[in-house]
């Protein structure tokens, strides 16, 4: 009997921090969110770009789309919207990292900046604005054709980061 509560002495202090940290609004991510509760849709019109970079506007609007049809959170509508999402591509840069013994670039950079602003409709309030910047790394190959695949996916992986960190911006306000 001694032994038994000895051990229920030992027991209760773990059992007390359990249901405490249990009820401190921890949520899984993907589930919650910060939003108002009247911003249920986002339209998201193509970002401008401003950069050098051909078609980057519309490669990036799409997989910023995407990411946010993926989620669910905030349905995705063309008109008449709770919310619209506007910004613009500010940065393209293509910066090499790594070189052979030729000094020849095998491996490249591609750094991303967008701005973005998250506002509520049809009063204008500014929900979200903030700058995102990114970057992802790809190898070169050999053949010209295939650096140039193999840069455009690297684009779009940029852009595939960039979005997921808008879409916790916009959601979840981090």
């Amino acid at each position: 009997m001694k032994e038994a509560r000895s051990a229920l002495r030992k027991f209760l202090p773990l059992a007390a921090a359990i249901a405490f940290l249990g009820g401190c609004g921890y949520a899984l991510v993907g589930k919650g969110s910060s939003l108002p509760p009247d911003i249920r849709t986002v339209s998201i019109p193509l970002f401008e770009n401003r950069t050098g970079e051909p078609e980057l506007d519309t490669v990036f609007t799409r997989v910023l789309r995407d990411e946010f049809i993926r989620d669910g959170r905030l349905k995705v509508v063309e008109t008449a919207p709770d919310s619209t999402l506007r910004g613009a591509i500010v940065a393209y840069t293509l910066r090499p990292l790594a070189y052979d013994g030729d000094k020849k670039v095998i491996q490249y950079a591609v750094d991303l900046a967008v701005d973005v602003a998250h506002t509520s409709e049809p009063d204008g309030r500014k929900l979200t604005r903030q700058r995102v910047q990114t970057t992802w790394q790809y190898d070169v190959d050999a053949s010209v054709s295939e650096s140039e695949s193999q840069r455009a996916a690297a684009s779009v992986e940029a852009s595939r980061k960039a979005a997921e960190t808008i879409l916790s911006l916009v959601i979840e306000s981090f």
